[in-house]
């Protein structure tokens, strides 16, 4: 830990100093607004909000590369989506991109899915996922709100060899809104089904020749389908930007978010069938006060321009969570399918997260060919103290008529109390050389040194473990035309494990590799977006629940998992009125070698369907004085899963409808309506076992307004 600070203070300060002194007078005059996002991780330039495909990505390579040249599939999920599809969190897209599944959510606690089949584990942070190219969900994370997201990209396949330990999967990279400098203000008002209300406000502009500001919010209150479920949360995102001289700038982004959740875990199978049990009811206690999470973010960016070739990126972050909250929650069905049993949990969980990233970006001309080269390193140290106290209900509870109000069973079982350290040191060097004018190949290699401290203060035991792993990845890139590209990748990947088997005992770093092969198009005008993907992905040390701990609180290595498939991606404008998004997924995820008798060689992996599909379709009128028409229709499909691991239960298959409608009255009115599962389609988004099963939502209707001034 001290040579983690050490390192970043020293290089910290050697650059901040070094550009200070040797930066530029302050221009007297406003920047250009088109070149104020100067990040390497966050899109430089805005397309019209017309087309929802974005021509380049940064966080597939870290590079600032056309889509078209990057070999990998990347579905880019921009503002104009996100106000399409009305997601109000990051994982309402979820359906809307191919080879993403839901898995649990722990009540909705964090944000957790797998990509291709492959996911992490669903007791901690669940799968990684960046935010402006920070790891964002180390820790106990509420799920991640829209309000100051600009994009969010969609990055399949090992991402380790840019952002150290990941899974073989891929990622996602939340890009949030950048400081504007011309003033604009939005208020959005909402209300639908279920008592939601919701309200958004951003507003931006210069607060002087140098500085501009934005601040995004979000305040929501919400019940649910479910009896005596609701939810609340206050969000909060200022950002700055300082054009410190003409090479120089800093980015200041900023987030703080209070979410409240009534915890809940569902409906059981019973006698092996779902359905008997309706979908709005509870086995947790309506008296029990919510759950609440507290994230607390700071990042800082800073970008020196050394010449029109070369620049330095210097990125530092900080984050705070925290998670308190006592509920009553199900454990498992008895025997006789009649009775629940039940346990009365605290949960006491917090965390702090530094990282920083050093970097030098350049272009150059070596051995005959041109090269764009990323050379760098980064750091980070992640602390958490958990602490997770039971006590057993001594009455089950009815299934068919549950009468809640019993005695709260004393915590007397400390099922953890632990303190666990985390640091990393990651070196990394990118290269993408063009051969010729048609061929790209793209090089990367990485190398991590891990730390792990585990402090088990239940049995007085502290574990301590570290890992050193190299990473490479390969793409090759043939430009068959000035609209078309054929690429072949191969990456590996390797993640650190969290958390211990029943004797406390931690795990190996699970390991990744991948191939990818895939075509893309892209329409001249960069409006209309292809990718046609097809992939093998294996997982080694792959971390499960055990399946004999009733708690649901330790894991074992469940061996190696595979996954294959073939992937569609369609997105953007195909005419001036209507545009369209698309997801297609063939997936065959299973276990292929397994050390523990629990596992079966051969079984599929839990809340991973075959096959998924889903298409969102937006035709605008144009209504002359009373302003643009877009009415919309959409179709989601998600094919069976596995409910239960070694067991045969399977959550059934499900297709829901999607309507909704918007006027532009003008530019400073907008009114919409949006319905989802239009058909009221009885369904089961994931589960955790046949005594855990997320129903899905029924029919949603919201309707509100945006106003902009």
């Amino acid at each position: 830990m001290t040579l983690y600070r050490s390192i970043t203070t020293h290089v910290l300060c050697a650059i901040l100093c070094n550009t200070l002194a040797t930066g530029e007078e302050t221009p007297q005059t406003k920047p250009d607004a088109a070149t104020t996002r100067l990040d390497d991780l966050v899109v430089t330039a805005k397309r019209e909000a017309t087309a929802p495909y974005l021509g380049r990505t940064q966080g597939a390579a870290r590079l600032d590369l056309p889509m078209l040249e990057t070999p990998q599939s990347v579905a880019v999920v921009t503002e104009k989506n996100l106000e399409d599809i009305r997601a109000f969190r990051v994982s309402d897209t979820f359906d809307y991109v191919s080879g993403v599944s839901r898995q649990n959510t722990f009540s909705n606690l964090w944000e957790n899915f797998a990509i291709r089949g492959l996911s992490g584990d669903s007791n901690s942070a669940g799968l990684s996922y960046l935010l402006n190219g920070f790891a964002a969900n180390r820790g106990f994370n509420a799920p991640r709100d829209s309000a100051n997201v600009q994009s969010i990209e969609f990055l399949k396949g090992p991402t380790a060899a840019m952002f150290g330990a990941s899974d073989p999967g891929g990622t996602f990279n939340v890009i949030t809104k950048s400081p504007e400098w011309s003033s604009a203000h939005e208020f959005t008002t909402m209300a639908g089904s279920y008592n939601l209300l919701r309200q958004e406000f951003g507003s931006t502009g210069p607060l002087g020749e140098s500085v501009a500001y934005r601040i995004d919010a979000a305040f929501e209150d919400a019940n649910s389908f479910r009896d005596f479920v609701g939810n609340s949360r206050e969000f909060f995102a200022p950002a700055l930007t300082w054009k410190i001289s003409d090479s120089t700038t800093l980015e200041y982004n900023g987030e703080y978010v209070s979410a409240q959740n009534d915890f809940d875990r569902g409906v059981p199978f019973v006698n092996g069938q779902l359905g008997s049990i309706p979908i709005d009811r509870f086995y947790g206690e309506p008296n029990d006060a919510p759950i609440e999470s507290v994230n607390i973010s700071n990042q800082l960016r800073l970008k020196h321009e050394l010449n029109t070739d070369w620049y330095l990126r210097a990125a530092f972050l900080h984050k705070d969570n925290s998670l308190y909250g006592f509920a009553s929650e199900t454990r498992n069905v008895q025997a006789n399918q009649l009775e629940m049993r039940r346990r009365y949990r605290l949960r006491d969980y917090d965390s702090q997260d530094y990282a920083s990233q050093f970097e030098l970006h350049g272009k150059f001309k070596a051995l005959g060919f041109d090269h764009q080269a990323l050379m760098g390193f980064d750091t980070f140290m992640f602390e958490t103290d958990q602490r997770l106290l039971s006590g057993n209900y001594a009455t089950n509870l009815s299934l068919a008529n549950p009468v809640y109000g019993q005695p709260k069973p004393a915590l007397g079982t400390t099922i953890w109390n632990r303190t666990e350290e985390q640091s990393g040191f990651g070196l990394l060097l990118q290269d993408q050389i063009s051969i010729t004018e048609r061929w790209k190949l793209l090089l990367g290699m990485r190398g991590d040194l891990y730390e792990q401290e585990l402090d088990e203060r239940v049995i007085n035991r502290v574990t301590t473990q570290d890992h050193t792993a190299v990473t490479p990845r390969a793409g090759l890139t043939w430009m068959a035309t000035d609209q078309v590209s054929v690429y072949g990748s191969y990456s590996e990947s390797f993640r650190p494990t969290l958390g211990t088997d029943k004797n406390f005992n931690t795990f190996d770093p699970e390991e990744g590799r991948a191939l990818e092969l895939g075509v893309k198009y892209e329409s001249n005008d960069g409006g209309l977006g292809v990718t046609l993907a097809v992939f093998d992905v294996r997982k080694e040390n792959v971390l499960v629940t055990d399946p004999t701990d009733p708690n649901l609180t330790f894991l074992i290595n469940g061996g190696e998992v595979g996954s294959r498939g073939i992937e569609l991606d369609v997105s953007g404008q195909v005419t001036d009125s209507f545009r369209l998004q698309t997801a297609v997924t063939y997936t065959d995820a299973r276990i292929l070698a397994s050390p523990s008798p629990a596992l079966s060689k051969g079984d599929a992996l839990l809340n991973v369907p075959d096959f998924s599909a889903s298409i969102l379709g937006i035709q605008e009128f144009d209504l002359g004085k009373y302003g643009q028409l877009g009415v919309g229709a959409g179709v989601i499909h998600v094919g069976d899963r596995n409910a239960a691991q070694s067991l045969n239960f399977e959550l059934p298959s499900y297709t829901t409808l999607k309507a909704l409608a918007y006027l532009q009255y003008n530019e400073n009115l907008r009114l919409f309506v949006d319905v989802a599962n239009l058909t009221n389609q009885e369904f089961f988004a994931s589960s955790v076992n046949q005594h855990v099963v997320q129903p899905g939502v029924p029919r949603m209707l919201t309707a509100g307004a945006t106003i902009s001034f």
